[in-house]
């Protein structure tokens, strides 16, 4: 016989089974002992699937004992229903979002039956809450970023201004508070040329060049609020948005007056240290001609008296040859090599005033042939003395002829003379390169050498580092090599121990005056230097 279902109950089946909403019937294990339409296509299950799920297998694990705490409410009478937003697993593993109201169903003697439980789907409102939430996370973020930038931005030195491209000011950093004296109020909505003059400005001409290019550097003249003329320099960067069209412009501004000031008064100042200087080197010159004349004319006026000395002494001797004494005569002949030392003294002295007066003649001298010639003239002078001298091909030189002969005739003649008392006697000349593209040329001989101590004197002019009875000289051969090397652009320096010989080395136009370190420029032992 079929069960006849009261009015009440087909009226519950027939709304459970249409409504809208998802809707269950869970026994007090919270098994489903029913389910409604719309509740299996909400979570993708047939209504047998449903029953045959075990009570926990709907629910994320996370949530079941809070759901079961509040069903476990329901059923002590606590309270008769709950709501509560749950995330449900559906049929293919993912999750939704449902709004969920529970009622606990009692019989008439107060004994739980089953729980009526509605779903409501709420995945698109989380979904629009939680993009909410993280856009409003982002918005503060980007708040935070910009309040920390601008705060950056403020403690900067310099002016950092940014402008539309009509040139109002849209954003004016502390920075250009203290350099201009204007408040942010103050300046924002409004152009640099109506706030601190039309020099504050770009000029037409270089706001051009900004949009062309990007980027425009440059000085300008500003206004302070206190009406103080300011020179700023303004670097300006263009402004793009993601499609490259120009949106504004973002202008730095370096305060550069005291710069300005100081490199006008270093200008002044250069200009009146050049007059200082070219009024000194005048005066300099002035007195450097009035010493060569000096001199030139001591020199010249002593020939006479000097040539007078020597020839009356030579009369006095003829003429009382047989009056005279030994000791006489050694008198007489003491004073004529007086006189004629004071000759030599003299003509060296006017050579070495004419060699700041000669003119350069530059040609290329083959020192090496120029040495060959010197020996040879040294060697008809002393042909019985036995000297090997050994001379190397060298690079041509750029020079005055007449002065390098001089120079060459100095250093070997200085070697010949310093070597007289050796029994096999050595000279060389020879070269390489140096190190900055130059040449260095050097004379070395195995003679009495000189103490190294005093090599400071050794190019001065009538300075000796051997007495005259040791060897014969005027003292001024030396002085000359260093004056004619000088003049051709090189130095000239020696180096020696006493006994062991000398070495003399000389370069001519060098490219540069820093000075090479020895082991490189010299292959004999470095024993001393003295570089003039």
């Amino acid at each position: 016989m079929p069960v006849v279902i009261p009015i009440s109950e087909q009226q519950f089946a027939s709304a459970f089974e249409f409504a809208a909403l998802g809707m269950a019937v869970l026994g007090p294990d919270s098994s489903v002992r029913g389910a409604n339409r719309a509740l299996c296509e909400m979570l993708g299950y047939t209504r047998q699937q449903l029953l045959e799920l075990p009570p926990y297998a709907l629910n994320h694990p996370e949530e079941w004992q809070e759901e079961l705490g509040q069903r476990a409410q329901l059923l002590a009478g606590a309270s008769s229903t709950y709501e509560s937003e749950r995330r449900l697993r559906r049929q293919d593993g993912s999750l939704m979002w449902g709004h969920v109201s529970c009622a606990l169903v009692r019989d008439e003697g107060g004994a739980p039956l089953h729980f009526i439980a509605q779903v409501q789907d709420i995945s698109e409102r989380k979904l629009a809450e939680a993009a909410l939430r993280e856009s409003e996370e982002r918005f503060r973020l980007s708040n935070r970023r910009l309040r920390e930038q601008a705060e950056l931005l403020d403690q900067a030195r310099d002016a950092i201004v940014v402008h539309d491209l009509d040139r109002t000011i849209r954003y004016w950093n502390m920075g250009a508070q203290r350099m201009f004296g204007f408040s942010r109020e103050q300046a924002e909505g409004r152009t640099f040329d109506t706030l601190m003059g039309p020099g504050a400005t770009l000029a037409p001409d270089a706001a051009a060049q900004l949009l062309e290019t990007g980027e425009w550097t440059g000085q300008l003249e500003c206004v302070d609020a206190q009406g103080r003329m300011l020179t700023v320099e303004r670097r300006c960067t263009v402004m793009r948005d993601n499609d490259g069209w120009p949106t504004g412009v973002l202008a730095i501004s370096t305060d550069v007056t005291e710069r300005r000031r100081a490199e006008k008064e270093i200008v002044l100042l250069n200009n009146l240290l050049e007059q200082r200087i070219r009024k000194r080197t005048a005066e300099l010159e002035e007195s450097n001609e009035d010493l060569r004349d000096f001199a030139y004319s001591l020199a010249h006026d002593l020939r006479a008296p000097l040539a007078s000395i020597d020839g009356f002494s030579a009369q006095l001797e003829r003429g009382l040859a047989e009056q005279l004494d030994d000791k006489s005569r050694h008198y007489l002949r003491r004073v004529r090599a007086g006189v004629k030392l004071m000759a030599d003294l003299t003509d060296a002295l006017l050579a070495l005033a004419d060699l700041s007066n000669t003119q350069l003649l530059h040609q290329g001298v083959d020192l090496s042939a120029v040495a060959r010639s010197v020996v040879e003239r040294l060697r008809e002078l002393q042909p019985e003395r036995n000297v090997t001298v050994i001379i190397e091909e060298t690079v041509r030189a750029q020079g005055d002829v007449r002065l390098l002969t001089d120079v060459m005739e100095n250093l070997l003649g200085n070697a010949w003379k310093f070597t007289s008392k050796m029994p096999q006697a050595e000279i060389v000349f020879g070269g390489q390169a140096w190190p900055n593209g130059s040449y260095l040329y050097h004379v070395k001989d195995n003679g009495a050498g000189f103490d190294p101590t005093y090599a400071y004197k050794l190019f001065g002019p009538f300075q000796r580092l051997h007495t005259s009875s040791e060897f014969e000289g005027t003292g001024i051969g030396l002085a000359m090599v260093r004056k004619i090397v000088s003049r051709h652009g090189g130095r000239v320096w020696a180096e020696s121990m006493p006994g062991e010989g000398a070495s003399f080395y000389f370069t001519l136009n060098e490219n540069s005056p820093a000075r090479i370190p020895r082991e490189s420029a010299i292959e004999a032992p470095a024993l001393s230097q003295a570089i003039v």
